[in-house]
Parts: C-alpha cells; sequence; structure tokens
C-alpha cells in the first residue's frame, strides 16, 4: 500500500490548485492529514498574550471573528479538494484550528457527503489490516481550550485514546503535535509533546503520523513506531509512505 501524508496546509491557497495533479501522480491508496488547515496568526497571537499576562484571550475581538470567517473558507477548500481526490482520507484538527465548533461542523458536514472522508479526531477506524485513531490539536498538562486555539489537557487525552492500546492488530497514529524527538524543532524551540511519547510506549503503534514542527521533518523510531513528520506543506512538503515496509520519500509538489 501507498500513503499520502501531509500537514499544515495554513491557507496556502496558491498550492491548492496542484493538489489533485500530486495525487493523481502518486496515485496513493490512503490521505492521512495531520491538521493545520487554518492561519490563526491572530488568535495564537491573542492567546500568547493573555497567557503571558494571565488573562483571558479577547474571543469577541471583531479582528479575531473577520480571520475565524477567512479560515473558514481555507479549511472548506481544503478538505473539499481531499475529499474530491476520491481517496480515503483521514483528518485530524491543528491546533488553530479553532474554534472546535467551527471545525467539527465542517469535516462533519463534508464526512456525510463525501463517505471517503473519514474525520480521526478521538476517532477510530478499522481498515485491514490495520487501526487508525487521531488526536488534533496541541496538548497540555491541564488547560482546556477550544475557542481562540484547541488545547486539550492531559486527562481529556487519556480518556480519548484510553480503548486504542486493546486492539489486538497493527496501529497507525495521527497526531497534530510531535512527540519529544528530533522532529519537534520549531523556530529554534522544541514543540514535542512527553505525553505523545507516553502513548506510543503504552499503545505500541506501528506507524505515528504529525506535524506543527516547521524544521521537523524527517523519520525517527520510538519503541515500535516509525515516526514520520512530512514537513510543512505550506512550504510544499509531503511524504510518501510504502506500507508495510514504511519506506519513506519526502517530496515537495513544488517540483512535481
Amino acid at each position: 500500500m501507498k500513503f499520502l501524508c501531509l500537514a499544515d496546509y495554513r491557507g496556502a491557497s496558491e498550492l491548492l490548485p496542484l493538489l489533485p495533479a500530486l495525487v493523481k501522480a502518486e496515485d496513493p491508496d490512503m490521505i492521512f492529514y495531520c491538521g493545520g488547515s487554518m492561519k490563526g496568526e491572530r488568535r495564537l497571537a491573542e492567546y500568547e498574550t493573555a497567557r503571558r499576562f494571565h488573562g483571558k484571550p479577547d474571543s469577541e475581538n471583531p479582528v479575531l471573528k473577520q480571520e475565524i470567517d477567512q479560515d473558514r473558507e481555507h479549511l472548506q477548500q481544503f478538505l473539499l479538494t481531499l475529499a474530491d481526490t476520491q481517496k480515503i482520507v483521514y483528518a485530524v484538527p491543528g491546533c488553530t484550528d479553532a474554534s472546535e465548533a467551527n471545525y467539527f461542523k465542517t469535516v462533519y458536514n463534508y464526512a456525510h457527503i463525501y463517505s471517503n472522508l473519514k474525520p480521526a479526531h478521538e476517532m477510530m477506524h478499522r481498515e485491514d489490516p490495520f487501526m487508525v485513531a487521531g488526536f488534533g490539536g496541541d496538548m497540555t498538562v491541564s488547560e482546556d481550550n477550544r475557542e481562540i486555539i484547541l488545547q486539550y489537557s492531559r486527562t481529556w487525552v487519556e480518556f480519548a485514546l484510553r480503548r486504542i492500546e486493546y486492539f489486538p492488530g497493527e496501529k497507525i497514529l495521527l497526531f497534530y503535535s510531535p512527540p519529544v524527538c528530533r522532529l519537534d524543532l520549531s523556530d529554534g524551540e522544541h514543540c514535542g509533546v512527553l505525553l505523545i511519547n507516553e502513548m506510543i510506549e503504552r499503545i505500541m503503534p506501528k506507524l505515528v503520523l504529525c506535524g506543527k514542527a516547521k524544521q521537523g521533518q524527517g523519520t525517527v523510531k520510538l519503541g515500535t513506531a516509525t515516526v514520520i513528520n512530512p514537513g510543512p506543506f505550506y512550504e510544499g512538503h509531503y511524504a510518501i509512505i510504502d506500507y508495510p515496509s514504511l519506506a519513506v520519500r519526502f517530496k515537495n509538489i513544488k517540483s512535481v
């Protein structure tokens, strides 16, 4: 089997017309998307400022509302382009794919129309010969956010993924955040989440796919898992994965 792995579209609309041709040329059996469709730059800045001064983000700010409207279009266009390929598509949200209501209303509406579009956040899907599950957004020790950004607490993540370890077959996990490893470097800082390392040790998946880290493109072995970060799609990066060998080829859509 052949997989196409993408992450972090981030509203790069100039690349969108190239995506159908890419899928046709690579002809994958499945597409895995690790989230990050919306830009969310102003919302993320608002969140960081509020956290720095121990306040609450101003979710009623008209500038943020305008960005949300624009970002909703980015999400819709990207999901529709993926679904129109008629390939099986598994997707989770990124941390800027907020609000939660906005994201899930969009992805579930499209999944109702396109049976090949399969939301993977907090879900398990049985494929032959493996199971696919995912958890998007960012992760923290104790804080949950649903409006300005998508951020989930450790308790929430563990509860949502508690059943996966009991599945007897091979497992493929999708995360937006990377585990703590050499694939977690973004703007000179490490953005890996230790909880994902713990989940990998407990669940023992065969393959883990992630995004977020801008300079994180690559592959690494953690326990039983091969972890792959395809690199940001807004820069054209993607990964082709052969299954079950897990041989990986990193490519760029601008050179296809």
